[in-house]
């Protein structure tokens, strides 16, 4: 089974192509996973479509286990398109290494608050 990934990047197909192959932009992970990269017009002269396909996806063992590629794949596509349109990746003091999509897969259990926690919301 196969993932797909696109997201659009408001440049010219040219200059993503350029950026995409150099150093400071490229993804080696999505190089070593052996993913498949196309470069599209994006309809409306509205920039240049990336299109990224992966092989097999996985068992579901490493899905549980939190090593499902898609998440990953989506994850490089959007640091790519932040650091083409404005040169950086946005991050935030409560989430130093940005939003991850992995992260999100990975939530614990809801727990019981402890006492000194009940204390500090007044309950």
């Amino acid at each position: 089974m196969s993932s797909k990934a696109a997201i659009t990047v408001n440049r010219p197909p040219d200059q993503v192509r350029e950026l995409w192959s150099s150093a400071g932009h490229r993804s080696e992970w999505l190089e070593q996973a052996g993913a498949t990269v196309s470069f599209l017009s994006a309809p409306g002269d509205r920039g240049t479509e990336i299109h990224v396909e992966m092989g097999d996806e996985g068992t579901l063992v490493s899905k549980l286990k939190g090593d499902a590629r898609l998440p990953k794949v989506k994850d490089e596509l959007r640091r790519f398109k932040q650091r083409a349109e404005t040169g950086e990746v946005s991050r935030s003091d409560g989430v130093p290494e940005g939003e991850l999509a992995e992260r999100k897969l990975k939530q614990r259990p809801a727990q019981p608050l402890a006492e000194s926690e009940l204390e500090k919301a007044g309950v």
